[in-house]
């Protein structure tokens, strides 16, 4: 023991912290907890730096004055919710008969970051610590120890954090002896580095979760980033392995996606007359018991017993349980596609606009015997020419999307008008914009 401590033995040496200190530590706490705002943005390869103010309590052993010192604290995300980091601080100090002293420590620590409410989020950590005390006291203490604290972020890469610390140390190769060094630090964290994960492909999947990369950019996926499986005439078989696309919506299909045949009399479904003959009953083209007439009171070719709508006007054509097929409401002739609008200039489609377009195709397949122009549109803003070729590149990024979405290319051609045919004034932003679109026009 050092003549400076065995002169404090046996005496109680811990002072106050400052009034004014105390102050600003809460003022500070109060001006976080009252921020409500964005989480921290941490990821994977991110780095944290933290300046920071500290105040340490000494234990009464080295009889030294508690007080502030300086740090810093350097963090390295190897996951968004986990970080290494590397700690280290500086203070001068005094002993009762007011020898000066140099206080300095260095930390390691494991520092898990748990995400709370809002921009709070809660820090808990465990690492090894090394103390150094020169000048008028030479002596040094390592050991465990271990941070909880908080970081309330003022955006995604700025926010404030408060800490406090246990070190549990004792001299190198002594496990007896051992004291407590506890301090409260405060600090300004700054986020260096990238702040979201990479995504290659473009397909809304991290590349550390996407197990299928190189997916094409907009194709629809799963959230491990592989295409989701297609089934383009909605029977519930999907597109790889069904034997017949295009079938029906309603009809009963079995494995392949072809039309199912539930009595196995070798008429499938849609068009068997008679869909529950006993088996091994020989059967006429339409399902039914050969040589036998089926009852159809109203001549719509579906027997009575299977009839739904009985009555049905002479002519009317029915679907297969007799009532009459349903006329799908005429296509508008030109349709504007209020939410695909652009940027002065630009052909790119928007989040919003693809989402639009998604319902777009939707309806495009359910008719498909329709063919669509696709036509662009700018507002008068800069020349003709320069107008028409944008308006061109506007409606081919359309029609490209539709063609990926799942439209036969043949069913779809993409012109360009320029700002011909406004459909509100160009003296105004509001104006244009609108005039800024792109139109369906339907072919008769």
């Amino acid at each position: 023991m050092s003549p400076a401590i065995a002169r404090a033995a046996g005496r109680r040496y811990l002072s106050p912290m400052p009034r004014h200190t105390l102050a600003a530590v809460i003022a500070a706490a109060a001006l976080a907890f009252g921020s409500p705002g964005l989480a921290a943005a941490q990821h994977g390869t991110t780095i944290e730096l933290v300046p920071m103010a500290r105040y340490s309590f000494y234990p009464d052993s080295l009889a030294l004055d508690n007080g502030i010192g300086i740090g810093a604290e350097v963090g390295f995300f190897v996951t968004r919710k986990l970080s290494l980091e590397l700690a280290g601080s500086y203070s001068v100090s005094n002993l009762p008969d007011s020898t000066s002293v140099e206080a300095s420590s260095v930390t390691g620590r494991l520092l898990v970051h748990l995400p709370l409410q809002g921009r709070t989020t809660a820090l808990f950590g465990i690492g090894y610590s090394q103390s150094r005390f020169s000048r008028g006291l030479a002596l040094r203490e390592e050991g465990p120890g271990g941070l909880v604290g908080f970081r309330f972020g003022f955006g995604p890469r700025l926010g404030l954090r408060l800490e406090g610390t246990a070190d549990y140390l004792a001299e190198p190769g002594s496990t007896a002896n051992r004291t407590w060094t506890i301090g409260a630090q405060a600090g300004l964290s700054v986020y260096a580095g990238r702040l979201t994960p990479r995504d290659s492909d473009r397909d809304g999947v991290p590349n550390a979760e996407d197990r299928c990369p190189g997916t094409a950019r907009d194709a629809p996926v799963d959230p491990t980033g592989c295409l989701l499986p297609r089934d383009s005439d909605g029977d519930g078989v999907i597109d790889g392995g069904d034997q017949c696309p295009g079938t029906p919506a309603g009809q009963l299909v079995d494995l392949t996606g072809c039309s199912a045949d539930l009595d196995g009399d070798g008429v499938a479904n849609a068009l068997d007359r008679c869909p529950a003959t006993p088996p091994g009953t020989e059967t006429d083209p339409f399902g039914c018991p050969a040589g036998r007439p089926f009852p159809d009171s109203d001549g719509d070719g579906v027997p009575d017993e299977r009839d739904r709508c009985p009555g049905t006007a002479p002519g009317v054509a029915v679907e297969a349980l007799g009532c009459p097929r349903p006329t799908p409401p005429p296509a508008p002739a030109r349709l504007v596609l209020g939410d695909v609008t652009f940027e002065s200039g630009s052909a790119e489609l928007s989040p919003a606009a693809r989402a639009s377009l998604r319902a777009t195709a939707t309806s495009l397949l359910a008719a498909p015997s329709v063919r669509i122009e696709v036509a662009g549109y700018t507002d008068d803003t800069g020349s003709r020419a320069v107008n028409e070729r944008l308006s061109l590149a506007r409606a081919q990024s359309v029609r490209a999307y539709l063609v990926a979405a799942g439209i036969p290319a043949d069913r779809l051609t993409a012109l360009g008008y320029g700002p011909a045919d406004p459909i509100a004034s160009n003296l105004t932003a509001e104006g244009r914009e609108r005039n800024r679109r792109v139109e369906l026009h339907r072919f008769e």
